[in-house]
């Protein structure tokens, strides 16, 4: 592999091995393809979401149903109210009640844009046992909260859903993946092909070997026919 190397000679270093680039980017893509599409169980997420209002309940008279008509909110409200639907989070990944109710499945509660919605997430290769699992977890968070805090208030907002399509794997986005992937390995291993090539071949590598010009070549008229 000659040392003096330039974008023009790496292009020419990979142009004659570009059937074997082509050939592993599309190996890489079948293997990434028919794993993720046959060999991968696929998984279902349910989620729902709940509303965290952080009011005093013998106060009544504060306008904490305001979130869903036209009477005013205080910015303060809705700060404070931010701020426990962060602690809930906490409180319901960690809580007993609610870690019993996950059966060790994949179970993201998390909240929202920093607002007072949080948000679960289950995920099983069952779509009703996710759907069933997000629903106990919706239905449980107000008796969790209520035995922690003593003031606020839970609202389901969305209800869990039986997913019609699986969430994962993404076969398309792994099978792209898959073919990036391919492409580099072929590079990589085009480049070290020229770089293990220790064979002189015709025009200027003689000319830059030898330091003189080269006025003619012997064609291979077997090769050549």
């Amino acid at each position: 592999m000659p040392k003096d190397l330039t974008p023009q000679k790496i292009l020419s270093m990979l142009l004659r091995h570009v059937k074997l680039i082509v050939l592993i980017a599309i190996l890489a893509t079948l293997i990434t393809y028919g794993y993720s599409r046959f060999f991968i169980a696929p998984q279902y997420t349910s989620s729902c979401l709940i509303l965290i209002q952080n009011y005093d309940e013998e106060n009544a008279t504060k306008a904490t149903t305001s979130y869903y008509n036209s009477e005013k909110v205080n910015v303060s409200d809705i700060s404070a109210s931010a701020t426990l639907a962060s602690n809930c989070v906490i409180l319901f990944s960690n809580h007993p009640s609610m870690t019993s109710l996950m059966e060790g499945q994949s179970v993201s509660i998390s909240q929202k844009d920093e607002s007072n919605y949080i948000n679960i997430s289950v995920t099983t290769s069952d779509p009703q046992r996710s759907a069933n699992i997000a629903r106990k977890l919706q239905q449980q968070a107000p008796i969790c909260f209520q035995d922690i805090f003593k003031y606020g208030k839970i609202d389901a907002i969305t209800e869990p859903a039986v997913p019609s399509a699986p969430s994962a794997p993404d076969v398309n986005k792994n099978t792209l993946y898959g073919f990036f992937v391919g492409l580099i390995l072929g590079i990589l291993l085009a480049l070290f092909l020229e770089i293990i090539d220790t064979t002189v071949k015709p025009g200027d590598d003689i000319a830059k070997l030898y330091k003189i010009p080269v006025f003619a070549e012997v064609v291979d008229f077997e090769k050549e026919g």
